[in-house]
C-alpha cells in the first residue's frame, strides 16, 4: 500500500480513544481509512488519511500500539509509525496522551502543553536511524540537539485551542518526565525521582516520538491532560478505575476539539518556529 504524501500528522493516545476522532467531527473528510502500511518493522496499526479545511492529515490511535504489537518484542510500534511519517513527507506533528500530577499545584483537569521532558525510560529505541541500519536499511544519518525539543508555534497553537474549547487551566509550559510502564508509580518514585526533580506531570508516551520527530525532521507539540494525581501527592483513597473511564470519557471530545482547532490552523510550511536550525547532516558516519 502506497504512503500518501502528508505534511501533517496526529498520534493519538489516551486522551483520545473514544472519541470518534477525527471522522465524527464537523468539517472532517475522511479520504481512506483503516490503512496498515508495511515497514521494515512489520506492519503498522490502522491510520485515517484525512482532511480538514485544505489540510490533509495523517492519524493514527494510541501511539500506533495494537494488542499485537504491544506484544512484540521490542516494542517497535513507535518505529512503524515515524518511518510511515518520515516517507510521507511529514513536518508537522501533534500529539496528545493522559498524565498524573507530580506538582501539587496541578489538578486533574489541567492542561499541559509542556517545554520539557526528562526521559526516565529503559528499553525504548532512541534513534530511528539506527533502528533501519540495524534493519538493512541505508539512511542519510542526522544529528540533532533537544534545546529547543517542542514546537513553539504548534504549542501556541495548541494552547489556544485547549481554552476555546473550555478547559479552565492551560499551563504554556512544564516538564514531562516519561516512566517506562507498563506498571504505576510507586509513592516512593513519584515523590523521589519526579516531585523533588522538578517533574510536573508523568506519562508512559512521548518517548521516543519527540526524539524520532525531530530526527524525521518535524515540528512536534503535545497536549498532556491531568487525569489523576501521582501515587501519594495528596491524600486520597483511590477511588478505582471507573472514577479514571468517566474522566476519560469527559473530556475526550473536548481534547479532539482543540486538536482539530489547532489543525485549522496550522502552516505546514512555515518554518519562523526555528525547530529546524536544531537538526543537520551527520558530520561524522
Amino acid at each position: 500500500m502506497e504512503i500518501p504524501r502528508v505534511k501533517v500528522a496526529v498520534i493519538g493516545g489516551s486522551a483520545l480513544s473514544g472519541s470518534g476522532f477525527p471522522g465524527e467531527f464537523d468539517g472532517v473528510e475522511v479520504m481512506e481509512d483503516g490503512l496498515e502500511y508495511s515497514t521494515p518493522f512489520g506492519p503498522t496499526a490502522p491510520f485515517t488519511h484525512a482532511r480538514l479545511e485544505g489540510v490533509e492529515f495523517l492519524f493514527v490511535p494510541f501511539h500506533g500500539i495494537t494488542p499485537k504489537i504491544r506484544n512484540t518484542i521490542p516494542d517497535s510500534a513507535s518505529e512503524r509509525v515515524f518511518y510511515v511519517l518520515m516517507k510521507a513527507g511529514v513536518k508537522k506533528i501533534l500529539g496528545c496522551a493522559l498524565c498524573g500530577s507530580t506538582n501539587r499545584l496541578l489538578d486533574p483537569g489541567d492542561v499541559i502543553i509542556p517545554d520539557g521532558f526528562v526521559d526516565y525510560t529503559t528499553r525504548r529505541a532512541q534513534s530511528l536511524t539506527r533502528s533501519l541500519i540495524e534493519k538493512g536499511i541505508q539512511v542519510e544519518p542526522v544529528m540533532y540537539r533537544l534545546h529547543q525539543p517542542f514546537c513553539p508555534e504548534l504549542s501556541r497553537l495548541l494552547t489556544e485551542a485547549s481554552l476555546e474549547v473550555g478547559f479552565q487551566r492551560v499551563f504554556r509550559r512544564g516538564v514531562v518526565g516519561i516512566s517506562e510502564g507498563p506498571r504505576l508509580e510507586s509513592p516512593s518514585e513519584i515523590r523521589i525521582r519526579y516531585t523533588s526533580q522538578g517533574i510536573d506531570v508523568v506519562t508512559m508516551n512521548l518517548i521516543p516520538e519527540v526524539i524520532f520527530a525531530r530526527e524525521i525532521g518535524a515540528c512536534y507539540a503535545t497536549l498532556q491532560l491531568v487525569s489523576n494525581y501521582g501515587e501519594g501527592l495528596v491524600s486520597k483513597e483511590w477511588e478505582g478505575p471507573e472514577v479514571f473511564k468517566e474522566f476519560q470519557e469527559r473530556w475526550r471530545r473536548p481534547v479532539a476539539e482543540a486538536i482539530l482547532r489547532a489543525l485549522r490552523r496550522i502552516d505546514p510550511d512555515y518554518e519562523g518556529c526555528g525547530c529546524g536550525k536544531h537538526r543537520w547532516r551527520a558530520i561524522f558516519p
